[in-house]
Parts: C-alpha cells; sequence; structure tokens
C-alpha cells in the first residue's frame, strides 16, 4: 500500500494498458479518477468492488473545459491530486498508411489527444501540485518514438513530442516539487 491516501488520475483509463495502470495504482492504495472518453465505470467498480476506491469521469483530453473540470471533481471526491498519468492516445484505430496518404485532419486529431491532451491535463492539475508542493505527472509516450515505425508518423511524431514535453515541463515544474516522467512502452 504505497500509495495509500494518494489520488491518481489515468487518462485513458477505461481499457487496455491504462486499465492496468488504474488497476495497480488502486491494489498500490491510491484513489484513482479513471478519465476517458469511453466508460470507465466498468474498471471503477471493479476497483471499489475490491475495497478500493474510483471515480469514472467521462473526459476528452483535447478539451481544456473538459481537463479543468477533470482536476474539480477529482478534487471535489478525494481532495487532493498526487498523479497524473497522462494514457490517453489515439493509437488503436489508426490505419498504417504512407505519410504522403495522412490527412492533415487525421495528423490534427492524433496530435490533439496524444500532444494536446497531455499538455491540458498537466495544466489542470497544476494548481494543485503546486498547492501541495508535491506530485508526479507520468506521460506515456512510446518505444516508437525512438526507433520509428514506418506508416505511423503521426503517431510516432506525437510520442516523440511527447518525451520533449516531459523534459522541459520536468526542468519548469521541478522547483514546486513536481516530478514530471515518461514511459516508453514497446507497442511494436
Amino acid at each position: 500500500m504505497r500509495l495509500a491516501g494518494k489520488v491518481a488520475i489515468v487518462t485513458g483509463g477505461a481499457r487496455h494498458i491504462g486499465a492496468a495502470y488504474a488497476r495497480r495504482l488502486a491494489l498500490e492504495g491510491a484513489a484513482v479518477v479513471i478519465a476517458d472518453v469511453l466508460d470507465g465505470a466498468p474498471i471503477a467498480n471493479e476497483i471499489c468492488a475490491q475495497q478500493g476506491k474510483a471515480l469514472a469521469l467521462k473526459v476528452d483530453v483535447s478539451d481544456e473545459a473538459a481537463t479543468i473540470r477533470m482536476a474539480a471533481e477529482a478534487l471535489k471526491a478525494f481532495s487532493r491530486i498526487d498523479i497524473l498519468v497522462n494514457n490517453a492516445a489515439i493509437f488503436i484505430n489508426i490505419e498504417r498508411r504512407p505519410f504522403y496518404e495522412i490527412t492533415a485532419e487525421e495528423w490534427d486529431r492524433v496530435s490533439a489527444v496524444n500532444i494536446k491532451g497531455p499538455f491540458l491535463c498537466a495544466k489542470a492539475v497544476f494548481p494543485q501540485m503546486k498547492e501541495q508542493k508535491s506530485g508526479k505527472i507520468i506521460n506515456i509516450s512510446s518505444s516508437t518514438a525512438y526507433w520509428g515505425t514506418p506508416m505511423f508518423l503521426h503517431y510516432v511524431a506525437s510520442k516523440a513530442a511527447l518525451v520533449g514535453m516531459t523534459r522541459s515541463l520536468a526542468r519548469e515544474v521541478g522547483e514546486f516539487g513536481i516530478c514530471v516522467n515518461a514511459l516508453a512502452p514497446d507497442r511494436k
């Protein structure tokens, strides 16, 4: 129970790796906010059934008002925000194709969720973490950012941008006791 008394927000926590992050954080004692465009209630209910604390919120991370509401609802439910896992991403439904066949609209959609989303979520939780003088922001990148994947330029570029954003944000908020890191799971 290393995270007893802590509150974690997991974006994209309704399924797959995000749900695994939510479950593990709860197992370690954290109250978990599952923020997703999909229904996170099944994961929240599962956590609560195992004596954990969880809240599911419908959140589009590319919408600033939605991310501000996410932070406000987390505070209302649990009185603090200690961890933000920026996991939400467009990945599964991307059709792999040569870069010259990717439309500008698809590029913008991937960038809005995969880059702008983590920025907006970090911005939304920052005031509380600053006030607490502590916090962890974990950006989920991808190993593809380091070795590239053909026919997947928009996704790879978005995950590489997240690495750069992590480095800059860490330097900017470290003085407030906020630690920012990126994880790069292997998503071949």
